[in-house]
């Protein structure tokens, strides 16, 4: 053997341990990946039982459930804005068996409250799912059967009407307080424990005007028991096309409570990667993006990057909106 043959070999030896060695750690990373999970996930859901928000994840977690062979079992920790559960992820192990089905609830509650127990730049984006928006719905006998109807109704006697919203700082409220700013009106807000106690007291008469999510108030419209005005998205929902959005009246008006799925700070990256492509494909099924439709929500998916560069956004408006409009727990 000559030299020329001597280099030769020792070339195409070196060569095939490092392609070895690249194999190994690409081999790696991909079993480690497909590894995860090999036993139950508990998905974070931050409102009670029969919410809005709980029926989406629950939808979410069947599909997700037999996709990933392991069990999807939904734990409810509601309050506080939903920051309950934020802060019980940022405690989680960072080993992707704890995620949470979240929205932009988390986002807010940062700015008004003074300890929430987590921040929210460091929990794990593993991907967006949708979005959700609201309702701006008035009780049948109030003067008004549009928006614009109602902006002048409300114009003309500012301060005299109240309406009612889910909570202090939730993003129907912030919705509210929004379209307060853009139409130049002036309305009393009157916070409830829920959407459902709000929308049986405007049925009732007890208050005129709500800002609420939209599926409750669709089936009680329906029913002749309420008016439903708008949404508060750019577009109308395909869940109820007959009504108008609110921009269709403020030109540029959008107010969406964004729902993405979150995994605890640390979280290894084949892990979200694993996480992001079943979410993908969960709510790429038909039959998931019907029911989400009929509960009112959009399905929209992302990347890990675009859930990260969502979340610098979101904490920037949303903050704006709630020191422009000096919310504060009451």
């Amino acid at each position: 053997m000559n030299i020329e043959d001597t280099k030769f070999s020792r070339r195409h030896v070196l060569s095939a341990l490092a392609a070895g060695i690249v194999g190994s750690q690409v081999a790696g990373r991909g079993a480690f990946a497909q590894a995860y999970p090999s036993r139950p996930i508990k998905l974070l859901v931050g409102y009670p039982p029969g919410g809005g928000a709980d029926i989406l994840a629950r939808i979410f977690a069947n599909k997700l459930s037999p996709l990933v062979g392991q069990p999807v079992v939904v734990e409810n920790r509601p309050g506080a804005g939903s920051t309950i559960a934020a802060a019980a992820l940022a405690s989680a192990p960072p080993d992707g068996y704890t995620l949470f089905f979240a929205e932009s609830g988390i986002l807010v509650g940062t700015t008004i409250y003074d300890k929430v127990g987590y921040d929210p730049l460091t929990l794990t984006p593993v991907g967006i799912i949708g979005n959700l928006p609201y309702s701006l719905v008035v009780n049948p006998s109030f003067p008004a059967q549009n928006v614009r109807e109602l902006i002048d109704v409300l114009k003309a006697s500012p301060g005299k009407y109240s309406y009612a919203s889910p909570g202090v700082g939730n993003i129907a409220h912030l919705s509210a307080e929004m379209f307060q700013k853009e139409a130049g009106v002036q309305i009393v807000h009157v916070p409830y424990k829920g959407g459902t106690p709000a929308l049986a007291d405007l049925v009732g008469g007890q208050i005129p005007i709500c800002f609420v999510s939209l599926p409750p108030a669709l089936a009680l419209a329906r029913s002749g028991k309420l008016r439903l005005l708008a949404v508060t998205s750019t577009k109308r929902s395909p869940v109820s096309p007959d009504t108008p959005a609110i921009a269709e009246t403020l030109p540029g008006f959008n107010s969406v409570a964004s729902i993405f799925l979150l995994a605890p700070p640390g979280t290894p990256a084949p892990i979200v990667e694993r996480a992001n492509a079943a979410m993908r494909e969960v709510m790429a099924m038909k039959d998931v993006q019907s029911d989400f439709v009929a509960q009112g929500a959009t399905v929209e998916t992302s990347s890990p990057q675009a859930l990260a560069t969502l979340f610098k956004d979101e904490l920037a408006s949303w903050g704006s909106i709630v020191k422009s409009a000096n919310v504060k727990m009451e």
